[in-house]
This record gives C-alpha cells, structure tokens and sequence, in this order.
C-alpha cells in the first residue's frame, strides 16, 4: 500500500512545507523564473523555431541521408547525427525535442526515438565553455576536460545501446514527404516551441522551489555526518546537482576545499546525468512516442559515470592541466 501510495504521500508532504514556508517557496520559484527568462527563453525558444522549420522539410534528412554511411555503421540511425548536433549547439533538453519532431514525422520508429532521446540528448558546448569553465571554474581552457568527456561518453553509450537495440531504422516510412508550405511549418513550430518552453519553464520552476527548500536541510546533513570539509562540499553538490544541474555545478565549484581534479569529475558526472530537472524537461517535451523513462535514467547516470572515468584517464595521460 505504501509502495501505490509514495507519490501522493510525498506530494501532500511538499505542499504541506510549502504552506508552512511560503517565503521559501516564493524565493524558489522566482529563481526558476529567472533563470528560465534569462537563460532558457533567449536561446532556446528561437533555436526550437529554427530546428523545429528544419526538420518538417526533407532537406536535412536528404543531407544526412548521403553522409549516413557512418552514423549507421556506428548507430544503427541514418539520422542520430540531427538531433546529437543540434543538441551540441542548444543543450538540454532540444536533443529530445528534435526526436519528438522525427518521431512525429514518422522519420524514426518508437525503438529508435527512445534510443536516440539517450545519447543525442546532451549539454551544449556553450554552456560547458562559458557557464562552467569560464563563469565558474574562471579558466576558459578548463572546457575540454569536460566537453570531451562528456561528447565521448554520450557516443559510446550510444555504440553501446545500438549493440543491443534490435528494430533501429525499421517500420520506417518513405524519407521523403509531401512538400509542406512554410506558412504551416513555421505556425507548427510556433506552436509546438511555445509548449516546450512553457513546459520546460514549468519544470524548472517547480524543481527549483524543491531545490530551493531542500538545500539548507541538505547542507545540514552533509554537516552532520561529521566529514571533512572537501568531502561535505562533495556530497553536498551531488545532492544539490541531482536535482538540479546548475546548482550542483555552481556549489562544487564554488568549494574552497575540493582540489580541482575532483571538481571536474563532479562536474562531469553532473552534466552527463543532467539531472532530475532535466530528467522531467525531456519528459515534458516529448509526447510523439511512448518514452522509456526508466530506461532514460539508467543510460544517463551511466553516462554520468562514463563521463567521470573519461576524465580521469585524461588527467592520468595530460599530466598538468593547467
């Protein structure tokens, strides 16, 4: 019974701290908002338009189509490149939402699309070389002892899952499809990239009052185990960032106590899983195919690992890296 139950149990929780803490929840959620207007909005929501044209006509397809030979070789997807680079350019969760397109447009079948939502469904370079190393680590050149880890683990989880995917690039239709008017893609794109954003923004919003309610308690725990400091601020990030990506970057990189090194292996744990923010923006977003949450998790948090071992084989073979 408590097993049915956990979920309502934990939401009549939530609301009942929630009314207890007011102040809290209000400071949480314009945070959300702030960073949703400020940081997801701007870029995200024209790239969504932008993509969202691209993939109804058949000149993207067509283009990757003739380039295919490796991604099939290495995939098993004539067109896991489309969304793994426009995700590289935008970040999470606009991975997903080029899949949901391509599954909507029946360009990918239901095995496909999950497969794809996994390993094309990345941080992007942007965020990695400018938020992270240089806004918070404070050293531009730090970026490829996270991007590379993080590119590399997203491929190689994906040469890892194509291993053991049997209907990738069946029950596909015809590549090409009627030529559609641009009055019409671009009012679809409108539409469906308002809603992704919107449900996006949501998200966020709840995930940040959550986080923003949880941090000080988090803090206390990882206090009261009695630790030392590097190892506190440790495990104090990886709570914080396993809800929420950029907070968890944020609080290791702000620690005075973690050596470097260890920062970057938090760091690119954190990215490649994404978080349970993340998590639930990619849920959101993708309705074209029946999503395999369970399986989405498992194969980040590898990713994460993945990602975190990668990183540490390149301190061993980089010697300074500074």
């Amino acid at each position: 019974m408590l097993k049915r139950n956990f979920i309502p149990v934990l939401i009549l929780v939530f609301i009942s701290l929630f009314i207890l803490k007011p102040d809290i929840v209000s400071e949480g959620a314009f945070r959300g908002l702030n960073i949703w207007v400020n940081n997801i909005v701007p870029f995200l929501f024209p790239m969504s338009v932008l993509s969202n044209i691209l993939l109804q006509y058949n000149f993207l397809y067509s283009l990757f189509g003739r380039m295919s030979y490796l991604s099939t070789k290495l995939f098993k997807s004539k067109f896991a490149l489309i969304p793994f680079f426009i995700s590289f350019i935008s970040g999470y969760p606009s991975g997903a939402m080029a899949v949901n397109i391509m599954a909507g447009g029946k360009r990918i079948n239901e095995e496909e699309a999950n497969y794809l939502t996994v390993f094309a469904n990345d941080c992007s370079f942007q965020f990695i070389a400018g938020a992270v190393s240089f806004s918070m680590l404070g050293n531009f050149h730090l970026y490829r002892f996270i991007a590379i880890p993080h590119f590399l683990g997203a491929l190689a989880i994906g040469m890892m899952m194509s291993k053991k995917e049997s209907r990738l690039g069946m029950n596909i239709s015809a590549l090409r499809k009627p030529v559609m008017s641009f009055n019409k893609a671009f009012s679809t794109a409108i539409y469906k990239s308002v809603s992704s954003i919107l449900s996006v923004g949501g998200v966020i919003v709840i995930f940040s009052v959550i986080s923003h309610f949880l941090s000080d308690s988090l803090e206390s725990i990882a206090a009261l185990l009695n630790l030392k400091m590097y190892i506190s601020d440790i495990i104090y990030s990886l709570l914080i960032g396993i809800l929420e990506l950029t907070n968890g970057c944020s609080i290791i990189t702000s620690s005075s106590f973690v050596p470097l090194e260890m920062k970057l292996i938090v760091i690119n744990f954190l990215i490649s899983f994404s978080g349970m923010s993340v998590i639930f923006q990619t849920m959101a977003v993708v309705d074209e195919f029946d999503f395999d949450a369970k399986s989405y998790i498992f194969y980040k948090f590898m990713q994460g690992v993945m990602s975190s071992l990668i990183c540490t084989l390149m301190f061993i073979f980089a010697g300074n890296i500074y």
